[in-house]
């Protein structure tokens, strides 16, 4: 039995033959019903593109969480390597003591030269680091014939000091006498002044 010729079916098209105005309202029925349908689809488009807007923004928020890890292990990378600088420093009380350590140390240079008394010493004022509080920069120069070995000699006994000096210029001349001038760097950190005692 098809179902063109069940009852049902049969009665109601006699239904919509007998009442026209019955199609017309079934019409409206289903285009409601595809309105509601697609109102329903624009609801979950909206839901789904705010859910990737909200999973987006939380993306970007965990991305700056990590960069900011970064930086703060980089401080705390830099923060060891300050204080692995500090502790090459050797500590002095006053800025004078400082100059004082810079020229005997040169002297000692001097005196290791195959002739010490035709190289000369000088020894700069101490300046602050202005990056870093409590530490001074001590230059110092060493200055006579020396032959362009023996210049390298005297820098690498520089470089591997056991403070930290930094060679800033090294001038080497080609003359029959051969002179050479070598410029430097020391550092020191200067002891703190004890707090003075508060008075009873």
């Amino acid at each position: 039995m098809s179902l063109a010729r069940h009852p049902q079916v049969i009665r109601l098209r006699q239904q919509l033959d007998a009442a026209p105005w019955l199609r017309w309202a079934l019409l409206g029925i289903g285009l409601l019903l595809a309105l509601f349908a697609l109102q329903a689809l624009e609801a979950t488009r909206t839901q789904w593109q705010k859910d990737s807007i909200e999973e987006e923004t939380k993306l970007r928020r965990i991305k700056a969480l990590q960069g900011q890890d970064v930086w703060l292990a980089r401080a705390r990378q830099a923060s060891e390597l300050h204080r692995g600088l500090l502790a090459q420093l050797p500590q002095v009380n006053t800025q004078g003591a400082a100059q004082a350590a810079v020229q005997a140390w040169l002297q000692s240079l001097a005196n290791g030269t195959p002739d010490p008394q035709r190289v000369r010493i000088a020894v700069d004022g101490a300046s602050p680091v202005e990056a870093m509080p409590g530490v001074l920069r001590i230059r110092g120069s060493l200055q006579g014939s020396l032959s362009p070995r023996q210049a390298l000699n005297v820098a690498r006994s520089i470089e591997s000091a056991e403070n930290l000096v930094v060679i800033d210029a090294l001038d080497l001349r080609s003359d029959p006498n051969g002179s050479a001038t070598i410029r430097m760097s020391a550092y020191y950190r200067v002891a703190a002044a004890p707090a003075a005692e508060a008075a009873p």
